[in-house]
């Protein structure tokens, strides 16, 4: 199973079920669509820009894409 954590103002929460990314898409599916690599490509498509767009709690986070882990047990 994979968990998504994001650092959200210094703290790391598991967003996998209780948090959307980019247009309130659940953060699994998002990345399993948007972690993959267009031919020739070293950045994967969810990493493209300089930020991803986290919604946690009511709010709207952007943060930088190296503030995301996905961890799996």
């Amino acid at each position: 199973m994979k968990r998504i954590y994001a650092n959200l103002l210094g703290e790391w929460i598991d967003i996998t079920e209780a948090g959307t990314v980019e247009d309130n898409q659940d953060p699994t599916v998002f990345f399993n669509e948007n972690l993959t690599y267009s031919e020739n490509s070293k950045i994967a498509r969810c990493f493209e820009y300089d930020y991803i767009n986290i919604q946690y709690n009511g709010r709207n986070y952007r943060i930088h894409p190296s503030m995301v882990q996905i961890v799996t047990e």
